[in-house]
C-alpha cells in the first residue's frame, strides 16, 4: 500500500521527538567526584587509645600535721604554692612552752650552782676534819703513853694513884674525842656523797625536763618534709588545733617527681603495648593540651571491670607537668605502638569496606575504578596501603554514584 508523503513526514517528526526526549536517559551517566586525594609517601604513627587515672606514688603525697595543741599563728601557704624541703610551713603559739622552758633552765642553773658550792665546800670541810683528826689522834697517843708511864711509875712508887687516875681520865677523853672526830669525818664524807648524788639526780631530771620542753617547742614549728606543691590546706591561720592520739592535718604536699598514670589497657591491645612505649595523653581539665610520657611497667595481674579484662600500664608524670596534672584526674591516652617513616598513605576517609573487605575507588580519567587493597598501619587520619595502589595515584574521598533510571 502506498503511503502519502504527509504520513511519512509525521512518522519522521515523531521519531525525532522520541530521540530528543529519550537521549538523556539512554546515554551513560558518570559519577560525580566531589573530593579526591593523592597516594603519597610519608611518616605514619600507629597507636591504641586507652583511658586511665593519675595516682601518687608511695611517698608522693605527704599530709603534714602537728603534735602541738594551741593557736595556729603562722601558715601563709595556699593551694598551688611551691615549697622547698626544710622550709617553715606553720607555727603554733609557743608562749607557754617558752615560759616553762625559761623557768626550767633557771632551776637547772640554781641546781648547778648548788652543786658547785657543794663541790667547793665539802672537800675543804673534809680536809679540815682530817686535820682535826690528826690533832685528836696526837693528843690521844700522848694520853695513852702518859697513862702507861704513870702506871709504871706507880709500880715503883714514884707517883700516886691520883696521878694515874688523872692520866687515865685524860686518856679516855682524848680517845673519845679522837673517835668522835673520825665519826664526824665519816659523816661529812657520806653527806658529801649523798648531796652530790641527789644534786646530780635533780640536774639530770631537770635536763630531761628541758629536753622534753624543747621537743614540745619543736612541735610548734612545722617544716616541709619534702619539696613539692601544696595540694590542700586543711587548717587556716588563727584557728586552734588540738593534738590527740593522731596529729591533725594542717597542709598536704605533693612531690611532683612522684606522680604516675595508671592506664587500663584492654586485653585486645595489650599484645602491642610494651615497656618503653611512648604515650601522648590529655586530661579533661586541659583537653587541648597534650602531655607525653613513656611506659616503664606493665602489671601482669589483670583487673576485671564490668566483665572486661584490663592490664595496668604505668608511666611517670613529668615534673614540668605537675602544675596541670593532679591525683585522681582521668587520663585519655594514645600509646604509640609502631612508627614508619616512608609508608604509602591515603586518608582514612578514602578507605571503604565492602562485604568485609577493604577497597578504594581509584580515579582515572574521571572514572571510578573499584580497587581492592591490602592495608597496614592505621594512624589518626591516614592509613598505610601495602598493595593495590602506587604513589601518585588519585583516590576518591567523597563521590556520588549515578542512579539507574527506569524508562
Amino acid at each position: 500500500m502506498k503511503r502519502s508523503p504527509k504520513y511519512i513526514i509525521i512518522i519522521l517528526l515523531l521519531g525525532c521527538l522520541s530521540t530528543i526526549f529519550l537521549y538523556p536517559h539512554l546515554r551513560p551517566q558518570r559519577p560525580r567526584i566531589l573530593k579526591t586525594a593523592k597516594v603519597v609517601r610519608g611518616p605514619l604513627t600507629a597507636f591504641v587509645e586507652e583511658t586511665g587515672i593519675v595516682k601518687p606514688q608511695v611517698g608522693a603525697l605527704v599530709k603534714v600535721g602537728t603534735r602541738a595543741t594551741g593557736l595556729l599563728t603562722y601558715l601563709p601557704y595556699q593551694v598551688g604554692d611551691y615549697v622547698k624541703k626544710g622550709e617553715l610551713l606553720a607555727k603554733i603559739d609557743d608562749r607557754e612552752i617558752l615560759a616553762n622552758l625559761k623557768s626550767a633552765k633557771a632551776e637547772l642553773k640554781n641546781l648547778q650552782a648548788e652543786l658547785d658550792l657543794v663541790e667547793k665546800t665539802y672537800p675543804l670541810r673534809i680536809k679540815e676534819q682530817v686535820a682535826r683528826i690528826k690533832a685528836a689522834k696526837a693528843e690521844y697517843e700522848y694520853a695513852r703513853i702518859n697513862l702507861e708511864r704513870e702506871k709504871r711509875l706507880l709500880k715503883q712508887d714514884f707517883t700516886t694513884q691520883d696521878d694515874v687516875d688523872r692520866a687515865k681520865k685524860q686518856y679516855l677523853l682524848t680517845k673519845a674525842n679522837y673517835e668522835a672526830e673520825e665519826k664526824t669525818l665519816a659523816r661529812l664524807q657520806e653527806e658529801y656523797k649523798q648531796k652530790r648524788k641527789a644534786l646530780f639526780a635533780q640536774i639530770a631530771a631537770q635536763k630531761a625536763k628541758i629536753k622534753s620542753l624543747q621537743i614540745r617547742l619543736s612541735y610548734t614549728r612545722i617544716y616541709a618534709p619534702i619539696s613539692g606543691y601544696v595540694s590542700q590546706v586543711s587548717t587556716q591561720q588563727g584557728e586552734t588545733v588540738v593534738a590527740g592520739l593522731s596529729a591533725p592535718n594542717l597542709i598536704t604536699l605533693i612531690d611532683p617527681t612522684k606522680l604516675e598514670v595508671w592506664l587500663y589497657v584492654d586485653e585486645t591491645d595489650i599484645g602491642v603495648v610494651k615497656p618503653g612505649a611512648e604515650v601522648r595523653y590529655y586530661v579533661d581539665a586541659y583537653p587541648e593540651k597534650w602531655f607525653r610520657g613513656r611506659i616503664h611497667t606493665i602489671y601482669p595481674e589483670p583487673k576485671v571491670m564490668e566483665n572486661i579484662v584490663y592490664y595496668l600500664a604505668i608511666f611517670k608524670v613529668s615534673p614540668g607537668d605537675v602544675k596541670f596534672i593532679r591525683p585522681e584526674m582521668t587520663v585519655h591516652a594514645r600509646i604509640i605502638t609502631q612508627k614508619k617513616e616512608n609508608a604509602l598513605l591515603i586518608p582514612n576517609t578514602a578507605l571503604k569496606f565492602e562485604q568485609g573487605k577493604p577497597v578504594v575507588y581509584h580515579v582515572e580519567k574521571k572514572r571510578l575504578i573499584r580497587t581492592p587493597v591490602k592495608i597496614g598501619l592505621q594512624g589518626e587520619d591516614k592509613i598505610e596501603i601495602l598493595s593495590g595502589l602506587k604513589e601518585g595515584d588519585t583516590v576518591a574521598i567523597d563521590f556520588i554514584l549515578p542512579k539507574k533510571k527506569k524508562l
